[in-house]
């Protein structure tokens, strides 16, 4: 099943910092609902366990995911795999950095494909679940870049 999730934030932070803290994977990791630890591994590569709840499923997770693409000061892109209670993700997310009046403005895309148990419980719940996840993230990460 493929889901796709779009939005923006503003901050007021400058476009160089908020760049830094997107890029930074243990910053990054820990915007990641239900964190437990984060493994950097090589350059830009990263492993996250979560614990994960889904419905009335809740188990541990994995997540590997790499920044593949950075434009310094501009543009991330991650890419990764995901696995738990019997399904997997693989995902794209993307954020676009532009400077404005209060600081800057980050655009953001999650594109993915869920398969196995989850992808099973039905496209309303799981988006429903999965707009829910993004959103903490995008706030975790927004509330963390603001109270730093």
């Amino acid at each position: 099943m493929k889901i796709r999730y779009e939005g923006f934030s503003e901050v007021s932070r400058g476009r160089a910092e908020v760049y830094q803290y997107l890029v930074d994977s243990h910053k990054f990791a820990k915007a990641l609902p239900g964190f437990q630890k984060v493994e950097i591994i090589g350059e830009g590569g990263f492993k996250v366990d979560l614990v994960i709840s889904v419905g009335s499923l809740r188990d541990s997770a994995l997540v590997a995911a790499k920044f593949v693409e950075v434009k310094e000061h501009s543009y991330a892109k991650i890419t990764g795999k995901g696995r738990s209670v019997g399904s997997t993700l693989d995902f794209t997310l993307t954020f676009a950095i532009d400077e404005v009046n209060i600081g800057s403005k980050i655009n953001w895309v999650f594109e993915g494909t869920v398969e196995g148990l989850v992808a099973s419980i039905g496209r309303r719940i799981l988006n429903s679940v999965a707009r829910n996840i993004i959103n903490d993230v995008i706030n975790n990460l927004k509330n963390d870049l603001l109270n730093r």
